[in-house]
């Protein structure tokens, strides 16, 4: 009973406070990929459709930025996504072939070639499809390096490091598309640029960014694209776009990409809502999100958590004083009767 006392006195005394601070009452509910060993690359990537039994060429410029000639091969090699969610993908080398959605083996192959000193040559890539290839999503990343560089004995690399163009090629046909969001919620990026984790309680609006983590289950690719609203008592503060990048950033089958907006307009205090309302697919599939979060400085928080203990105190003390003060009271009394 004392207990339900204090946690019912402590929530009132909370919703008290947040009600005077917000006026409503409180409800929880790459670029380094284009240019890397003096070789630069153009397009980074070509977003492609062929039919199945079609090819498709097309122009891959590389320049070689150093004072030298260049003797550069081409390789095919399958991607998949980041395990980070950054959508950098992670190349596998070695011959090593994707498990779904490989496209290197439908790469013609190129042979090695040179470039003169600051010079740029345009490269063919040539991309057939077989028949009874069935239909989806199929990508592959088209590096290029020194004919006299060695691969052997690494698993895989990130795409940054060696300068590559991707192809992302839609085979039509019958293929599902399905994205669902993993998550929606407000992150505090510390001051190394490590994202924390969500919370719905922030002691400042330093780096507080709006986070979307997309979840492609179909059998796609995927770019996904929308608005945040941010909203302080009904009143939209704030709006933001997020993946309006040219060419759109792409969510692979099979996978989770993480996109994240900056909040600004954000007070050093109140209650927040922050509404997402995103698109995909070629039919203009929707999805639609909210989450509420509370800025509250810790001199505030200080404050409750001493108003907290009081209260805790003045259920524990206070009956046990006005016990010692009857029994006074009532000894006294005793010792009159007596005389």
């Amino acid at each position: 009973m004392v207990l339900r006392k204090v946690f019912s006195s402590a929530t009132l005394l909370i919703a008290a406070v947040l009600l005077l601070l917000t006026g409503t009452s409180p409800a929880f509910a790459a670029s380094s990929l284009a240019s890397s060993n003096g070789l630069r690359v153009s397009p980074v990537r070509s977003d492609l459709t062929i039919k199945p039994g079609e090819s498709q060429t097309i122009d891959v410029y590389v320049t070689n930025l150093t004072n030298g000639e260049a003797d550069i091969k081409a390789v095919a090699d399958d991607f998949t996504a980041n395990p980070d969610e950054s959508g950098t993908p992670a190349i596998l080398l070695n011959g090593e072939k994707a498990p779904a959605h490989s496209l290197k083996g439908f790469v013609t192959p190129i042979g090695n070639f040179t470039i003169p000193p600051k010079g740029t040559k345009n490269i063919k890539v040539t991309v057939a499809i077989p028949q009874g290839t069935p239909g989806g999503g199929y990508y592959a990343a088209i590096r290029f390096l020194p004919a006299t560089t060695d691969d052997k004995g690494k698993k895989n690399v990130n795409l940054t490091a060696s300068v590559g163009s991707l192809l992302l090629v839609t085979v039509p046909g019958p293929y599902k598309e399905q994205v669902t969001l993993s998550s929606f919620d407000v992150r505090q990026r510390s001051d190394n640029g490590k994202m924390g984790q969500s919370s719905y309680l922030y002691t400042n609006n330093k780096n507080l960014y709006g986070v979307v983590r997309f979840n492609n289950t179909g059998d796609v690719q995927e770019e996904p694209f929308g608005k945040m609203q941010l909203k302080k008592g009904g009143k939209v503060i704030a709006t933001y776009e997020i993946n309006d990048t040219t060419p759109r950033g792409n969510v692979l089958p099979d996978s989770i990409r993480r996109f994240s907006v900056k909040l600004t307009g954000l007070g050093s205090i109140g209650k927040y809502t922050l509404e997402g309302n995103f698109g995909y697919g070629n039919k203009g599939q929707l999805l639609s999100a909210s989450t509420t979060f509370y800025i509250i400085p810790i001199w505030i928080l200080v404050i409750i958590g001493i108003l907290i203990l009081l209260i805790i105190l003045g259920i524990f003390m206070i009956p046990k004083m006005l016990r010692k003060y009857n029994r006074g009271v009532i000894n006294k009394a005793s010792r009159n009767a007596r005389r």
